[in-house]
């Protein structure tokens, strides 16, 4: 008969464990029968070599294989048993994990019906008194099926769990993906190889396909990729390495935050935990600077607050640094556990039987004495790492916000909105840039200019025009006193988080960053988004704007100028944003785009794109070449008179 899915097990010295994972197989729900499976010993010493050539004899569609050599890691044997595999479908499985006695069936109906690539789901965590979840940002969502992994690059936060996935062996054997071999961690650069090219992904947010044993590390006996010594470190930091060739090679560098900020803490936790010599440690961290270089130029930080000084440290290169910052945080953390602790004895006395204890016990006195040494260790702590960590700092950069008073009270509303929310977020300096016949600069300056260190209004008279959305960026520019700057709409917000990315590659010598990739959400609730300025409350669809420019946009204020600034010919607005970054791509101009999503306040909007600006656009398409682009420009008067102002 023949089969329907090849499950690939790796096997080394899991004689105490393995016979479980293998009878889990055997009780499938899809049938045994419909089960190819494939045990690739990796030269155990124990008796796990006897235990998979006992099942072989016995169940006709289980075979196994002996390296001859041991190959230090599952990334071989999972190769091997590739080659060996006849199956239209591929699973994995660790010998020391055990599937859910329905995995195949669920898996391989899912797979079958939508025609995808790629299905999978989470795991349970077992320990020894207790079972949990795998983590999943999805929340409440059922299921998620994409055509790509651009639809929904959240995939990539999951944890790689090969053993949770069905895989069409055509998507691995077409694109070449393969497992690394000789380091720990060789899921993530398979998984996320297997992403990148997967033609439909599948994930099954609630259901648990997999049981994965934790209970063997609290015996002591932890496996080779949850050991925290050099090796593994080492290997780890190999994995990753090979995973950013992947995305380099494909040109999907924008990842490499979402996939690598959870792995990158993982392995700093196992830094500072690890059993490490000083000589140690500093090739490790030789070794592993360029990730957390990489992760720098984005301007993130990690979830674990506590490990951002390490993180900021070795991604600056101040190895010496890092190694100071390690010895503290290995404080700092043991501490956070002693305030965890604490925490959990005072909840205990919130109850009536803990109230009865505390007076039996009479505990009052020492429980404020710990709080108060507690306290104390924490002031000091936090001294150092404060040292070490001065956090983001926005004086280079101005946000300018082209403005005229309208008779919409949306659009006041927004404008408020907006100046709020960069207020809360710590940005210095604002120039709102009035194209206006009457300025409001008293009003401006009276509700809003104390939010920020430096508030301008400028203000440029239309005579009876319409806005001119060109001359009032560009009038704005000629008040910024620093190097970066930003344009953004009155109805436009971002992240903080792109702030700092968008900043961060500015200073690292990018020219113009946008803070989204043409996604944009409309914020129709606006009193509960400003609750908490949670962009988790915003509901509306997302949007694809392919031609959109404009929003907000970051700017090496040299490079703005260096290419004409913006076109003040165009008469009120439209047609301007896409004009001048077809001349940043004439120059040259390095440039970059966040993948993320912008967020608009919601306002009607009316079509004011002129027959003039779409002649504008058109002249700007005949330009052939960069030489000719400037040529142009600088015939401008106002690029003359820019040049002339900031001696560029």
């Amino acid at each position: 008969m023949k089969h329907q899915i090849s499950i690939i097990i790796p096997v080394y010295n899991v004689e105490n464990y393995i016979k479980e994972s293998l009878d889990s197989i055997i009780k499938q729900t899809i049938g045994f029968k419909n089960l190819e499976v494939i045990m690739v010993d990796d030269c155990s010493s124990d008796n796990s070599g006897a235990i998979i050539d006992e099942y072989a004899a016995k169940y006709d569609n289980f075979k196994a294989i002996h390296l001859t050599e041991n190959s230090g890691a599952a990334g071989k044997p999972r190769n091997e048993g590739i080659k060996h595999a006849t199956c239209k479908y591929l699973m994995f499985l660790d010998p020391d994990d055990y599937y859910a006695l329905d995995a195949c069936e669920i898996l391989y109906k899912k797979i079958v019906k939508e025609d995808v690539d790629l299905v999978f789901g989470r795991y349970n965590y077992i320990l020894e008194n207790s079972t949990h979840p795998s983590f999943s940002p999805f929340g409440d969502i059922s299921e998620i099926k994409v055509k790509n992994i651009r639809e929904n690059p959240q995939l990539f936060r999951m944890a790689p769990s090969v053993w949770t996935k069905i895989i069409k062996r055509s998507l691995i054997e077409n694109n070449k993906i393969e497992f690394s071999e000789g380091i720990p961690g060789q899921d993530l650069t398979f998984v996320v190889h297997a992403f990148l090219k997967a033609e439909g992904i599948m994930f099954l947010n609630d259901y648990f396909a997999c049981n994965y044993n934790r209970i063997r590390d609290s015996k002591g006996d932890v496996s080779i990729s949850r050991n925290k010594n050099k090796k593994t470190l080492m290997g780890m930091v190999k994995s990753y390495s090979e995973t950013f060739k992947i995305l380099k090679s494909l040109g999907d560098d924008d990842y490499f935050p979402l996939i690598f900020k959870g792995h990158l803490e993982f392995w700093a936790e196992g830094f500072l935990e690890g059993d490490l010599n000083k000589s140690e440690q500093m090739e490790l961290l030789r070794e592993a600077g360029f990730l957390f270089e990489e992760f720098k130029k984005f301007g993130d930080n990690p979830h674990k607050e506590y490990l951002t000084p390490l993180f900021d440290a070795i991604g600056s290169k101040e190895l010496d640094k890092a190694l100071a910052v390690s010895e503290v945080l290995n404080d700092f953390k043991n501490h956070f556990q002693e305030l965890a602790a604490l925490r959990r004895e005072v909840a205990e006395l919130r109850t009536i039987k803990g109230y009865f204890k505390y007076k039996s016990k009479n505990i009052s006195s020492r429980l404020k004495n710990k709080v108060k040494m507690f306290l104390m260790k924490f002031k000091g702590i936090y001294i150092e790492l404060h040292r070490f960590y001065p956090g983001i700092d926005y004086n280079e950069l101005t946000i300018i916000i082209p403005y005229r008073k309208t008779d919409d009270p949306d659009r006041e509303t927004n404008l408020d909105i907006t100046l709020r929310y960069l207020s809360k977020i710590g940005i210095p300096h604002i120039i709102i840039s009035e194209h206006s016949d009457i300025s409001t600069e008293d009003f401006l300056v009276r509700n809003y200019g104390d939010l920020f260190h430096s508030f301008k209004v400028v203000f440029t008279n239309a005579e009876g025009k319409s806005f001119n959305l060109a001359k009032s960026i560009n009038s704005g520019v000629f008040e910024s006193d620093t190097p970066y700057i930003a344009y953004s709409d009155v109805d436009c917000i971002t992240k903080t988080k792109n702030i700092h990315i968008a900043l961060a590659l500015l200073k690292k010598g990018l020219d113009v960053v946008h803070p989204f990739n043409r996604r944009v959400k409309d914020i129709i609730d606006k009193d509960e988004f400003i609750k908490e300025y949670d962009f988790k409350t915003v509901q509306s669809p997302e949007q694809r704007r392919l031609w959109a420019d404009g929003g907000i946009v970051f700017w090496n204020k040299r490079s703005f100028v260096s290419i004409g600034m913006s076109n003040e010919y165009f008469s009120g607005w439209g047609g301007e944003d896409n004009d001048i970054m077809l001349r940043a791509d004439l120059c040259q101009l390095k440039q970059h785009r966040i993948n993320d999503t912008l967020y608009h306040l919601y306002h009607y909007r009316p079509q004011r794109r002129t027959q003039n600006n779409v002649d504008q656009l058109e002249k700007t398409r005949q330009i052939s070449n960069k030489a000719s682009c400037l040529k142009e420009v600088n015939q401008w008067p106002w690029v003359r008179e820019a040049k002339e102002k900031f001696s560029y």
